[in-house]
């Protein structure tokens, strides 16, 4: 069977109709490669990765929103767009950014907004892929209650606003399978650094086989468990018998991308012995 060699899209909101579409997409991937029995797990990766992405757009526009007012407030005399374009100017240089970031923010605060956010995100979705399953319209009582998540309808248009999004990347080759997941938003350092740190633990418990005490033990999460979704990939590539330190790639600039590269001739050497 013959698929696209690479196949690029945007994802807005991350509905049961999107995940529907970017599971039928890798599974045409994953039968053209005679890997179709990996597809869930491959797409678990997917799933992952998607998710965290939406959460660190939305924790990102909750600190630049943040210190927009903090130096609002320091400099009167300047306007919000004067400020908005000079913190744009500041997110190019990484370290000055989370030097700034640190001063101004509370990462406990901040956490929660996000789960408040996710939660009224969970509402909406909720709704959305009910009418989705049931081929139908919103009713007023839906419609009522889509209008009552102010948080989640404000976040939203901010990302529609300063044109953060997802975009994921799938390319083919007779060797590998490249998933590229990109949020066009930079990830603080001390995020990035708990997304290695939840890897390391995982990784250490999975030696030990312990495997399954690591997500006993992270259950509860600070920081809307960032970092957590990480270890999930970690697991379901460790299971398909990679290696995940190298089959996995975080790039963190403005934009943060996370690369996955799956070697098709070691999945079948693996599964099909």
């Amino acid at each position: 069977m013959e698929t696209k060699k690479k196949v690029t899209g945007i994802i807005q909101i991350y509905s049961r109709k999107a995940r529907d579409q970017i599971f039928g997409i890798g599974e045409k991937y994953s039968r053209a490669a005679g890997l179709e029995f990996l597809t869930e797990d491959i797409f678990s990766c997917v799933d992952e990765l998607i998710k965290n992405s939406v959460k660190a757009n939305y924790k990102f526009l909750l600190i630049f929103d943040t210190i927009t007012a903090a130096l609002k407030e320091k400099h009167p005399e300047k306007t919000i767009d004067q400020i908005r374009e000079e913190l744009f100017e500041i997110i190019k240089d990484k370290e000055a950014y989370d030097t700034l970031a640190a001063k101004t923010i509370s990462q406990e605060e901040i956490s929660d907004r996000v789960r408040l956010i996710l939660n009224e995100e969970g509402k909406y979705l909720n709704i959305r892929n009910k009418t989705y399953d049931e081929h139908r319209d919103y009713t007023e009582e839906e419609k009522k209650t889509i209008a009552s998540l102010q948080n989640f309808i404000q976040i939203r248009k901010q990302l529609k606003e300063r044109n953060i999004k997802i975009i994921l990347k799938i390319e083919g080759s007779k060797d590998y399978i490249y998933i590229e997941v990109t949020n066009t938003a930079p990830i603080m350092t001390h995020d990035l650094n708990r997304i290695y740190e939840k890897r390391d633990e995982y990784r250490h418990y999975r030696m030990e086989e312990k495997e399954h005490e690591f997500f006993i033990n992270n259950i509860d999460t600070s920081d809307s468990g960032f970092g957590l979704g990480y270890a999930k990939i970690d697991s379901f590539l460790s299971n398909m018998g990679l290696v995940p330190e190298s089959s996995i790639t975080i790039i963190s600039a403005n934009n943060t991308t996370a690369l996955l590269a799956l070697p098709l001739e070691n999945l079948r050497k693996y599964h099909l012995k």
